[in-house]
């Protein structure tokens, strides 16, 4: 198998294998609908192959192929398919580098043979070699993605209200709604840097803003923002949603997968945006983080059914750059011994000496340790690092061994719960 950038020549054949795994009724041999890739968007690929450096091209025998060449590959040869995003989030006090793991696919002749398994083992491998220490998808199957060393790290709301009970919730008139366009994403971007501040979110460019929030592989969203009339044409807040009919339920709904506000006089006003729509739809659908309510504000709770949904999962690629790169207490002064499992990257597979001073970390991997303060996963030393989990919970679910109390306590003072959120689909 031959590990390779997934060349422009062979776009068609990387774009039927993802039509065929997420769309099945359509078929192989279909394009794919939806909006460009953003430029951060990287293909790759396991070619099942013959070593391509012992192939000499038939036109010029006197000019093998290249193996580092993609162009030398071919389509027919394309086993298994991923890509990765570029990504920056928010991570324990900076702004870190992410790879978004997205479009792994494969055709029923090359499954359940490994490729995935291999094709994803490669890609951590490029991300470590660039630099990158951490890693998120979401999942196809929870089960699946765990053995290859990822864990949740986040969960959502989904709330489901008829427009008509929202008017409990809704101020007085006042400002203005205005709809907007792609070019408007600097606007929309300054609110979006107010409303989303939950550890792990993501930073979004320009071309993230404009073939990812204003369009869609379905139906292209609407995007409306509300001004309170005092700041000119500054917004206080936006929706982005799409209007659907559910198979599985009577009527319309109004799909909000933005609900993006700077204070709660916006968010009152976005409210009765959506409140107005109570001649078109039966129902208004929110997403957003677990511990998201609109039970405090309506007159009938009952009135907004809430259901909890998992959400994305992460891993860190490489353990000595996550544990350096982010940022601890200041007055923190630990040492510890740290045991990690990783049956996928075997360069984490390792025991690890962690020294933290002044808000720092310094690792050192350690030959052979007399003593292991802690022992545990790749998986559960990511949701530790991103903070989706203290370490009582994951002593408690059996993902984290401590030597002594003493070094539970340091866990928990060197990794504090953060309440990270990837709202981010991709």
């Amino acid at each position: 198998m031959h590990y390779s950038a997934v060349p422009d020549a062979h776009e068609d054949t990387f774009d039927g294998y993802l039509v065929y795994a997420f769309s099945p009724e359509r078929g192989p041999d279909h394009e794919p609908e939806g909006p460009d890739r953003p430029a951060s968007f990287h293909a790759r690929g396991l070619y099942d192959t013959e070593e391509i450096e012992n192939a000499a091209d038939p036109e010029d025998p006197e000019d093998p192929k290249n193996p580092e060449d993609p162009e030398d590959l071919d389509a027919a040869d394309l086993a298994v398919v991923c890509g990765y995003y570029d990504f920056a989030a928010r991570i324990r006090g900076g702004v870190r580098d992410v790879a978004g793991i997205s479009a792994v696919a494969s055709p029923p002749e090359a499954r359940r043979r490994g490729f995935v398994r291999e094709l994803l083992t490669n890609v951590h491998r490029e991300l470590r070699e660039d630099g990158v220490a951490f890693a998120a998808l979401w999942p196809f199957e929870y089960p699946f993605y765990r053995r290859l060393g990822y864990e949740r790290i986040c969960d959502y709301a989904r709330i489901e209200v008829a427009p008509g009970p929202l008017a409990s919730a809704c101020p007085d008139p006042t400002g203005s709604y205005e709809r907007l366009d792609a070019d408007d994403w600097p606007r929309l971007d300054a609110v979006y840097d107010e409303w989303a501040t939950a550890e792990f979110r993501l930073n979004r460019s320009e071309d993230w803003w404009r073939d990812r929030v204003f369009e869609s592989w379905g139906t292209d969203p609407y995007v409306y923002g509300w001004t309170d009339g005092d700041r000119g044409d500054e917004l206080r807040g936006y929706v982005v949603y799409t209007i659907t009919d559910d198979d599985d339920a009577e009527g319309k709904t109004m799909a909000v997968s933005e609900f993006a506000h700077v204070d709660r006089e916006a968010r009152g006003h976005l409210l009765r945006f959506c409140r107005n729509h109570d001649s078109q739809v039966e129902r208004v659908r929110f997403t957003g983080p677990a511990d998201t309510r609109l039970f405090d504000g309506l007159d009938d709770p009952r009135a907004a059914e809430t259901e909890i949904r998992p959400g994305p999962m992460v891993r860190i690629v490489d353990v000595e750059r996550a544990l350096e790169a982010i940022a601890y207490q200041e007055d923190s002064d630990a040492t510890l011994v740290l045991d990690v499992r990783d049956d996928d990257c075997e360069w984490n597979d390792d025991v690890f000496h962690l020294r933290v001073a002044d808000g720092r970390g310094a690792v050192e991997r350690v030959a052979a340790a007399d003593e292991v303060d802690v022992s545990l996963d790749i998986g559960a030393l990511s949701r530790l690092v991103v903070g989706s989990h203290g370490v009582d919970g994951l002593v408690e679910l059996g993902a984290v061994e401590v030597a002594a109390e003493s070094d539970r306590e340091m866990l928990a003072t060197l990794f504090p719960e953060t309440d990270p959120f990837l709202r981010e689909g991709f």
